[in-house]
């Protein structure tokens, strides 16, 4: 197996750790389903060939992050979606608390909420998109974060700092696998698809380069030789 092909399964193989997180963002961004698959296999690929996604796993993820949410707005631009989303639905685990409070909002402000603390994407930002004030953004996000932190405190957990406890949360449930998140064997399948044939013209280039280098040396040695017979002879 070519170095190339090493490389590819080694980035497949993390990507698929993060595949429930890296869709439910994108989904959260078009909501829209299909564009949201779409989109993702796209970000994957630009991921790779970039190399764009540091070695850590949180820098891997974060890097992959940033393209999914560029790649999904700008497909937005090309393609407005008439969205079919339908909720967070991500099953966060029990003592999960900061998401289980999440899942208890209106579609409307669950979308806000994993815009935020899902994507990182910022108020004014998640306003333009869902086409809302600043002000509805966030007072949805306040509510939310009231209804979080008095959970929090029935638990005797700490709510602070509560934006960065959020995000762990919230990723944390976003990347947990059901039947609401996509199916990461046939997408991963796709992209190792396209990778291999992007590929394929840079090692036939390769192949080339070094055949027609092999040869040129041979014309040099064969010229070298003939010219040290000549000398011999004079």
């Amino acid at each position: 197996m070519e170095r190339e092909d090493r490389d590819i399964q080694s980035f497949l193989k993390r990507a698929r750790a993060s595949m429930p997180f890296f869709y439910r963002a994108a989904y959260a961004i078009t909501a829209d389903r299909a564009m949201a698959e779409s989109v993702l296999g796209e970000a994957l690929v630009e991921a790779y060939l970039k190399r764009a996604a540091p070695a850590g796993s949180l820098g891997f993820r974060d890097g992959v992050l940033t393209i999914i949410r560029e790649r999904a707005l700008d497909r937005l631009e090309e393609e407005p979606s008439e969205g079919d989303w339908e909720g967070f639905f991500a099953d966060p685990q029990r003592d999960n608390l900061i998401a289980a409070a999440v899942e208890r909002e209106s579609p409307e402000a669950q979308r806000m909420c994993v815009l935020r603390y899902g994507c990182g994407m910022t108020v004014r930002e998640i306003a333009s998109l869902m086409d809302a004030d600043v002000e509805q953004v966030q007072d949805a996000l306040n509510q939310n974060r009231l209804r979080a932190e008095r959970a929090l405190a029935r638990a005797k957990k700490t709510a602070r700092p509560f934006d960065r406890l959020a995000m762990r949360a919230v990723r944390q449930a976003m990347n947990r696998a059901s039947a609401a998140s996509v199916d990461a064997d046939y997408t991963l399948r796709a992209v190792e698809a396209e990778l291999i044939v992007r590929g394929k013209p840079r090692r036939f280039l390769r192949r080339a380069l070094g055949g027609a280098l092999l040869g040129a040396l041979a014309l040099v040695f064969a010229a070298l030789v003939w010219l040290l017979a000549v000398l011999m002879e004079m």
